[in-house]
Parts: structure tokens; C-alpha cells; sequence
């Protein structure tokens, strides 16, 4: 069973004109399935309905036709403690790197913040008092060192890093639950080239030692053919494109994919 199942997913807003409401589609009538361990690279110009798409998968927007399954589970329709077992497993890194943080929260509260909501449902902050303090810093020290950053860091605030850094600990937050899944929204636009490189290498390196899967939502095919295993086309909410991310960049069917692939350069490697 693949770990996340979209089947004909469709999203539709309504939209005043005038004196009248009219619907405004977009996602329309998307299916794909992301298998365990494998990069999903989702791409497609802004308003294509990639991030829609996205927050379907997470829970956040309720699709107007279709289901997302993941592991299983219909996430439009899980109770709350079928969604908190299912929000374990899959964890969003978003776009900009200093709006997904909380500027009054140490590093220390925004990496652990994830334990402590879910200590009631599975125990992942342990101990209480003193000792579930210290087992709290242990656990971000830990994470920390993952992406790449020490424990300094866990007595400032966000303001005191760079864009880069924060990115870091957005992605070590992410990580704290252990999650099967990430999902990635364009995690390195708002980045400096040469930086956005480092924290795809760091994506690809984690990947490798936690046996993760990734959808990685990019704008830029070279991009997301240089991270991922297989490789969806989006254009005004419709999957136009998709395959295995070699032959799809090397023989691409779409005149749209093909715009794509020539509309960025390469990405240098870090």
C-alpha cells in the first residue's frame, strides 16, 4: 500500500462577482500515490493548485470531491484521534523560513513544541519536573545536531539566525515526532542560491539515514529532478504530467513541462 493515496482529488472555492457567487476551481480531479521511501516532486508554476494539493494531504483543507488516504486513513474524515496518530506521521516544512516560526519562542520551545502537544497521545515528552526539562533539551540537542547546528542555539530567538539557520530549525522541528513523511513547500525559494543547495543536500542526506519520504513542492524542475524519485506536472489544477524523474526531464510529452525544464538553470551543488 503506498504511504499516501490521492484518488480524484478536486477543490473548489466559492467567489463573489457582482451580485453573484460563482465556483472557482483549483484542484481538479488529481490522483497519485506516494510509495514509502521515495521523493514525490510536485511542480508547476505559482496558482498551479500545488500547495492546495499539499494541504489537502495534510488535513488542513477538506477536498470538495475525491479522498487522500495516508497510511490508510481518510484525513477528511479521521476523528481527532485518528488525525493526531495520522499527524505523527507526516510533518510540513513550509516556504518561508522566519514566518513558520513563533519570533517569542526560544529555539528550545519551538523544536520540542511538537513532544510536548502529543506527550498526552503517545508519551514523547517523558519524565516531568526537572527531569522532563532536561529530557526535553536532550531531545533538541539531539535533533539540532541533525541539521547541522549545535546547542547554542537553543537559548536564542529566531530573529538572531539566518534565513538558512531557520530553515534548519524549521526542518529539525519537522523531524521531532519521527515523522514517515515530509512535505516540503517550496522549502528553498525565499534562500539564497548556494544556501537553498546546502538544505537540499541536508534533505537528501536525512533522507538517506532516516528512511524518509518526501513530497517536494518547487517551481523549478532542474530542482526537483535533482531531488526526486519520480516527478508530478501541475498546470491550473490539473496533473498534466508524470513519471520517473529521469526520463520524464529527458523525454517530457507536455509542451508545459517542457517550458519548465528551460525556464531555470541548474542548481550548483553544495
Amino acid at each position: 500500500m503506498p504511504l499516501v493515496e490521492v484518488n480524484s482529488v478536486s477543490k473548489s472555492y466559492a467567489r463573489r462577482a457582482g451580485l453573484h457567487s460563482q465556483r472557482q476551481t483549483v484542484v481538479e480531479n488529481v490522483s497519485l500515490a506516494i510509495e514509502a521511501g521515495e521523493t514525490l516532486g510536485l511542480v508547476g508554476e505559482s496558482g498551479s493548485g500545488k500547495t492546495t494539493l499539499a494541504r489537502m494531504i495534510l488535513g488542513l483543507v477538506k477536498p470538495s470531491g475525491g479522498t487522500v488516504l495516508v497510511d490508510g486513513t481518510d484525513v477528511a474524515r479521521a476523528t481527532g484521534a485518528q488525525m493526531r496518530r495520522v499527524r505523527r506521521q507526516m510533518q510540513p516544512v513550509f516556504q518561508d523560513p522566519y514566518a513558520a516560526l513563533n519570533p517569542r519562542m526560544k529555539i528550545l520551545e519551538i523544536v520540542t513544541e511538537p513532544l510536548v502537544i502529543h506527550s498526552k497521545d503517545g508519551g514523547l515528552a517523558p519524565g516531568a519536573g526537572g527531569d522532563r526539562r532536561a529530557a526535553l533539551r536532550s531531545k533538541a540537542v539531539e535533533l539540532l545536531a541533525e541539521v547541522g547546528m549545535d546547542e547554542s542555539a537553543l537559548d536564542r530567538h529566531p530573529h538572531e539566525f539566518s534565513g538558512g539557520q531557520r530553515q534548519r530549525i524549521n526542518i529539525a522541528r519537522a523531524l521531532a515526532l519521527r515523522p514517515r513523511l515530509l512535505i516540503l513547500d517550496e522549502p528553498v525559494s525565499a534562500l539564497d542560491v548556494s544556501v537553498g543547495a546546502q538544505i537540499v543536500n541536508l534533505l537528501r542526506r536525512l533522507q538517506r539515514e532516516q528512511a524518509l519520504t518526501y513530497l517536494f513542492i518547487s517551481h523549478s524542475m532542474p530542482l526537483v529532478r535533482y531531488l526526486s524519485t519520480r516527478i508530478a506536472v501541475m498546470q491550473r489544477g490539473r496533473l498534466v504530467e508524470m513519471g520517473e524523474a529521469e526520463e520524464l526531464c529527458a523525454h517530457p510529452k507536455e509542451a508545459y513541462t517542457q517550458q519548465l525544464i528551460a525556464a531555470t538553470p541548474e542548481l550548483p551543488q553544495a
